[in-house]
């Protein structure tokens, strides 16, 4: 697993599938991992689609605690996890009541842990283990590959987000930082990390770049790859108004080492999950306000929901009616073309279905 160390959420995945294979097989087999066959196999497969209670937990229960300076393990922590969403925490909050928590784990797809059992047996016999594969010996699984929808705010929606966004902005300074970061991961596709940066890199406001007539956001993304993006002539102003706010001049210059992210107090970086704060009392405003002018109900329940990654998928998903593909998929970072082709571009067959609803009689 340490060869996936890199990458936080495959090596995430793979310590928690290998992890719950070795517990299954010392406690329900009765036997070392190095002793499954086939059957154990698919019966390990089986056993993810329905765990035993007592196996299933909070998803965000860490493994260990910190007691007396030294790490314990938590027994709370479960090998499967169950998640409370985000609206459902905050109508908890809203109501002062315990949030409802699903009662489904989060068991992973077959496809997936298949694989990783599979790539697990393959590093013991390419290390030397004298080792039959046992999930070799299983019929390749394949599942129905089902068109994605991806998360996405309406026009609506969005109009309301951006506008609360700008109007805290013109309230207190401090929010330009806010503005800011909104219209950022909109407008550019950014994943949190793109602007929380990493353990390798952060971003400055020389990650902004100009190349002749065009602006560029370089960025080390998700599996710490480089790649850079185009950026909007529209979100320009928003650039130049967030610089302006700092006393810094309108534009960025080659090689500024500005740190683009800053603590209220000036400390360079901050955290993914003070990005999520940062933002979201403009998700809270732009609910209320669409709720006092009697928007739907469900539109405005909707933003409950929301996270910051739905604004990466927004954005997208308004480009997709007019950005060639290949270029969107570079842009966002897609390893292959398919995918973005699956997401976004399933949105506009939807909008052709929608036109074509005429009646046959009287067009």
């Amino acid at each position: 697993m340490k060869s996936y160390s890199a990458s936080p959420s495959t090596f995430k995945n793979y310590r928690g599938y290998l992890e719950r294979l070795i517990l299954w097989s010392w406690i329900f087999q009765g036997k070392s991992v190095l002793d499954l066959v086939r059957t154990d196999a698919e019966a390990f497969l089986a056993f993810n689609k329905s765990p035993p209670a007592d196996w299933v937990g909070a998803a965000a229960m860490r493994r260990f605690t910190q007691k007396e300076g030294r790490l314990a393990f938590n027994e709370r922590w479960r090998p499967f996890g169950v998640k409370v969403t985000k609206a459902d925490r905050k109508r908890a909050t809203e109501h002062d009541t315990k949030p409802v928590v699903s009662k489904k784990p989060s068991a992973g797809s077959e496809q997936l842990i298949y694989s990783v059992c599979c790539s697990f047996y393959d590093f013991l016999l390419q290390d030397g283990v004298d080792i039959a594969n046992p999930f070799k010996s299983i019929k390749r699984i394949k599942e129905t590959r089902l068109k994605r929808r991806p998360k996405a705010l309406t026009t609506l929606q969005w109009d309301y987000l951006v506008g609360e966004a700008e109007a805290m902005a013109d309230e207190d300074p401090k929010h330009e930082r806010t503005l800011f970061i909104v219209v950022a991961l909109f407008a550019m596709y950014l994943r949190v990390s793109d602007l929380a940066g990493r353990d390798n890199w952060q971003p400055t406001m020389g990650s902004f770049e100009r190349r002749g007539d065009s602006w560029w956001f370089d960025v080390v993304g998700k599996g710490n790859k480089e790649r850079d993006i185009t950026v909007k002539d529209d979100f320009i102003p928003y650039l130049k108004r967030y610089r302006e706010s700092l006393n810094l001049s309108p534009l960025p210059y080659k090689g500024e080492d500005t740190p683009l992210l800053a603590t209220v107090h000036g400390r360079s970086g901050i955290t993914a999950r003070q990005i999520r704060n940062i933002v979201q009392p403009v998700f809270d405003r732009a609910r209320a306000r669409m709720k006092a002018e009697g928007r739907k109900e469900e539109e405005c329940q909707e933003l409950m929901e929301v996270t910051l990654h739905w604004l990466r998928h927004t954005g997208a998903t308004f480009d997709a009616k007019h950005r060639d593909s290949k270029h969107l998929q570079m842009d966002l970072g897609h390893e292959s073309l398919s995918t973005t082709q699956d997401i976004y571009y399933n949105v506009i067959n939807e909008e052709r279905a929608a036109s074509n609803r005429g009646s046959i009689r009287g067009r």
